[in-house]
């Protein structure tokens, strides 16, 4: 038996640290956001055939939490899942791999997508 892992969304995303003097405004056709004093506030308006969503909240940050960048959608965003560097995750794959295997490298090339 081997042991896999499930693949892990590789999406790259801007982001920034947030320290007690994060000021930010962003703005677009689905949302209005603004940081300042530890606060996220969103507002979203969503527009469809069969309905219409309008939400107001307000996100409660620390210093040192780390808002990730969506311009397209959400704009700026808390992560609910961990996250790290690119460094960090293939560090933490190879420390996987080592302990599981005794090896860092996947010498099968599963990492390759099947078709």
């Amino acid at each position: 038996m081997n042991y896999y892992v499930l693949r892990p969304d590789l999406t790259p995303y801007e982001g920034i640290k947030v320290t007690k003097e994060t000021k930010l405004e962003f703005s677009n056709d689905k949302v209005r956001q603004k940081v300042e004093d530890l606060e996220l506030i969103v507002e979203s308006k969503i527009e469809d055939k069969k309905y219409v969503s309008e939400t107001k909240m307000t996100i409660f940050l620390k210093e040192g939490d780390i808002l990730l960048f969506e311009r397209e959608n959400r704009g700026y965003f808390l992560p609910i899942d961990s996250i790290g560097t690119v460094d960090t995750a293939i560090k933490d794959l190879q420390a996987l791999a080592l302990a599981l295997d005794g090896d860092e490298n996947d010498t099968n090339r599963n990492e390759e997508t099947s078709s």
